[in-house]
């Protein structure tokens, strides 16, 4: 049937159909995606348990470094040009460089009290429920917005014990009144093709940050430890050699940077300090 011919009550059941569509399909892709970020969240915690303090042992040690560094080159400036010279470089850190962020915390691990495919399933029976693109009107979209952060908290810190006491607390709770009642046919069309047209957008937006999800370093890493694997070698334990061999490196530069700059003090006389810079 050509739509310019369709009656009201076809364009309504036409719709209908297509909104129920969009949003089945909606809910398969934001399960989809939470599953996705769910692993690289996974990963990303064995990565930091694994490897994570290497990284900041070698951090810190290089801090120490660049810092012993910094201490001789002030020391040789003051004994150069007065006490109190600030270098252009000193002065525009101090002014403009950015203090750096607090690293985020690790969020608790998750309590296995159920298979994966348990999980799932739940997470998407509460997804149909409380999805906000499946919401009657804005004061039911406001509502299932909340539950359905609450929702996703708990899935992406894979705790069904969580999961399941949201579905428990969730299902004795009132639900906001729909508005849709009291609407006339042709409001109803337009509050249906709206809802359709948001639930397409979604589903766009979702397949752009699936394909984004590729950028992630951590993705990219957690592919060629995987590779590795299947070709019998364990990459994970050569970074982390690389990592300790490293910070033996940064370490010896860092106490001979040190051992310079305590002979700088004791004897009172400027020079060039050695080794990498």
């Amino acid at each position: 049937m050509s739509w310019q011919y369709e009656t009201i009550d076809d364009k309504l059941a036409r719709l209908r159909t297509a909104l129920a569509e969009a949003q089945e399909d909606l809910i398969s892709a934001e399960a989809r995606l939470a599953d996705l970020m769910a692993e690289i969240h996974a990963f990303e915690h064995e990565f930091e348990a694994e490897v994570g303090h290497l990284v900041e042992e070698l951090a810190s040690v290089q801090r120490e470094l660049n810092s012993y560094k910094e201490k001789i080159r002030r020391v040789r400036n003051e004994r150069h040009f007065g006490t109190g010279y600030e270098s252009v470089d000193e002065q525009f850190k101090r002014t403009w460089q950015v203090p750096p962020t607090n690293k985020p915390k690790r969020p608790a691990e998750p309590v296995p009290t159920a298979t994966e495919a348990q999980f799932k399933k739940l997470y998407r029976q509460l997804a149909r429920r409380f999805h906000p693109d499946l919401a009657d009107d804005e004061s039911d979209r406001a509502y299932r917005t909340e539950k359905m952060r609450l929702i996703n908290d708990a899935y992406a810190a894979r705790s069904m014990v969580e999961l399941m006491a949201l579905a428990a607390e969730m299902a004795q709770e009132p639900r906001p009144i729909s508005k849709r009642s009291g609407k006339t046919d042709t409001e109803m069309v337009e509050v249906l093709a709206n809802e359709l047209a948001r639930c397409q957008r979604r589903l766009r937006e979702i397949e752009m940050e699936s394909r984004n999800l590729h950028n992630r370093p951590s993705v990219a890493l957690s592919l060629e430890i995987k590779l590795a694997r299947r070709q019998g070698s364990d990459y994970l334990a050569l970074l982390k050699a690389n990592l300790e061999r490293k910070i033996g490196q940064k370490s010896a530069e860092r106490d001979m940077i040190k051992a310079q700059f305590d002979s700088m003090n004791r004897d009172g006389q400027g020079f060039e300090p050695t080794g990498p810079s």
